[in-house]
């Protein structure tokens, strides 16, 4: 994963961003073009205006003349700052809709990425990352620090040349001078950029446990196991041992600043001074006027301010492409299903024939094959058991019978057709499933079950699925009723399900589903007998005219099925039915 060669040149991130930015607002992209030339304006009209009231006096001008030479150029320069006000106050709002463009992009991305991506710690690293340079980590987002540096960046660039070539005029030696010595500064400080660079990668990591710690400290979930267990004081030793590290790194970059900063104010006395002192030399001489002293005197401080402006622009520039990269990589980052056409699936009213050929798994960074070479076929309309002990690789097994992990070798067929073939999206839809770890959203109990809006909602049918499920009864006593919303974190009224009871709601949700294909992970693991022999007794009725895997790790909950696989160590050890097993 340790990688700091950047995986995108600045230019390449730049036309990035610039595209982007035009596909979300051509307007701000204009208005970044307009504020160009109205700065560039402001900064010499400053210079120049001391100049002119000083000439204007000492050429004895008539007080009408130098009171409409100032009023004129006043109000122009009042036009400038008020149009530099307004079209930066309105790009604000366009460059607010192109930030939140990009979260949307950012977000779709987690939501739509292969499952697999989302367990791989690369992918989960640069996630991070992207949230820290779409929200800026207190120096602003990449957004604005992009796309506005480089137009600042043209504008110190033209406004350098200007000035420069104002300052050439009385000694060419001081725009030389002025720019080497900025050139130290800017290469000093971009040793503390690399740095900050080279180790971000450490530094997300602490930043990912300290946020894991804070965010487990007020866990619902988990808040009656830190208690009986007396694992704050761990939490909290954990807080601090993490804290003092990360501490450790902020001194190590502050050391680098406050260097360069030294730096940086010795560099301003030698290149001011020198400066300053051509121009006084001038002036004792003969050689400059006072008029143009003082123009030559505001230049030399413009010029410096320029220099410096581009060189901190540009490091800035490439200090945000070094974080862009992180989002690039992120938002590209490779998918292996297939998002295009696929080969449409059958009628979703008719069960299907599920083919595994010669399939194994190794999880990433793991030595060993979770799963080996497994081949087995399910036909349409089968009920098949899959048993075997903790760790014996069935749920890994669903997963990839569902699409959500792709085979390190062999293939998943559905219908005689490669999985790949199929869209991911229409091949998720042939599942209906119960996993063993499931997760809810705080809306209401008949969102949960529908996976849709209220608008889309069919009530009367969730009602038949909590009934099949076995949770109409503890629902219909509820106040809202269906309607009533899940977690008390996020909502006052919210209710908090039992363990038996949230598996008999995704259990309503798979079968209000009604894909041609069920999983049904270890349905009974948190169920009282009673609960359980229900599900046994209405089984038969939910894989009807459904081809069905049944998980377990107890012989005995699988009597029921065609057919019972028996699991051990990634590999298919024994088959036949519950009578032959048991024999």
């Amino acid at each position: 994963m340790k990688n700091n060669k950047p995986t995108h040149s600045i230019i390449s991130n730049v036309k990035y961003f610039f595209g982007l930015q035009w596909s979300y607002s051509k307007l701000s992209v204009v208005f970044l073009i307009l504020l160009i030339p109205i700065n560039i304006s402001i900064s010499f009209i400053n210079i120049y205006l001391p100049k002119l009231v000083v000439s204007e006096i000492i050429n004895q001008r008539p007080f009408e003349h130098i009171v409409f030479s100032l009023l004129t150029i006043g109000i122009i320069l009042i036009l400038l700052n008020i149009s530099n006000k307004a079209i930066s106050s309105s790009n604000s709002a366009l460059m607010l809709k192109f930030r939140y463009g990009l979260l949307n992009r950012k977000v779709s991305k987690a939501f739509k990425t292969d499952y697999e991506n989302i367990e791989a710690p690369q992918f989960r690293y640069l996630m991070s990352r992207a949230d820290e340079s779409l929200w800026g980590s207190g120096k602003g987002s990449i957004v604005e620090r992009m796309t506005s540096g480089i137009t600042e960046l043209i504008t110190n660039i033209l406004g350098y040349i200007l000035f420069g070539s104002i300052l050439s005029v009385i000694n060419p030696w001081i725009a030389v001078v002025l720019t080497l010595f900025s050139l130290i500064h800017y290469f000093s400080l971009r040793r503390v950029r690399k740095f900050q660079h080279a180790n971000r990668e450490e530094i997300s990591k602490l930043d990912y446990k300290l946020w894991y710690i804070a965010s487990n400290s007020s866990s619902f979930e988990g808040a009656a196991d830190v208690r009986i267990y007396g694992m704050n004081r761990w939490f909290i030793n954990m807080f601090k041992t993490l804290t003092k590290e990360r501490l450790g790194w902020d001194r190590k970059i502050l050391w680098r600043t406050y260097i360069t900063h030294i730096i940086d104010a010795l560099i301003i006395i030698l290149r001011d001074g020198f400066a300053y002192a051509i121009l006084i030399t001038k002036v004792l001489n003969g050689d400059l006027s006072i008029d143009n002293f003082i123009f030559h005197f505001a230049a030399v401080g413009s010029f410096a301010r320029l220099v410096g402006g581009i060189l901190e622009k540009y490091n800035d520039i490439y200090s945000v492409s070094l974080t862009s990269c992180d989002l690039r990589d992120y938002l590209e980052y490779p998918e292996k299903e297939n998002r295009g056409e696929g080969v449409q699936p059958p009628s979703l009213s008719v069960p299907y024939e599920i083919e595994l050929r010669d399939v194994s798994y190794r999880y990433q960074g793991a030595e060993e094959d979770t799963l080996r070479r497994l081949s087995l076929k399910i036909r349409k309309g089968e009920k098949v058991a899959i048993v075997g002990l903790n760790g014996a690789g069935k749920t890994t097994l669903v997963k990839i019978i569902c699409g959500l992990y792709n085979p390190t070798q062999g293939k998943v067929l559905i219908n005689g057709i490669e999985k790949q073939r199929f869209n991911i999206y229409d091949y998720y839809s042939l599942f209906s499933t119960v996993f063993q770890d499931y997760h809810f959203l705080p809306v209401s109990i008949a969102c949960t079950v529908s996976g849709k809006s209220k608008e889309q909602t069919d009530t009367e049918r969730v009602k038949k699925c909590l009934e099949a499920a076995g949770l109409w009864e503890k629902v219909s006593k509820l106040e809202k009723g269906m309607d009533s919303m899940l977690n008390k974190q996020l909502n006052a009224d919210g209710i908090e399900l039992s363990g038996g009871e949230k598996q008999k709601l995704i259990l309503a949700r798979a079968i209000y589903k009604d894909a041609p294909i069920l999983i049904l992970d270890e349905p009974t693991a948190a169920l009282d007998p009673i609960a359980e022999s229900n599900l046994y007794q209405t089984y038969n009725e939910l894989s009807k005219n459904k081809t069905s895997i049944f998980i377990s790790h107890r012989l005995a909950s699988t009597r029921f099925c065609d057919r019972i696989i028996f699991m051990e160590n990634g590999e298919f050890v024994e088959t036949g039915t519950h009578d032959e097993l048991m024999k």
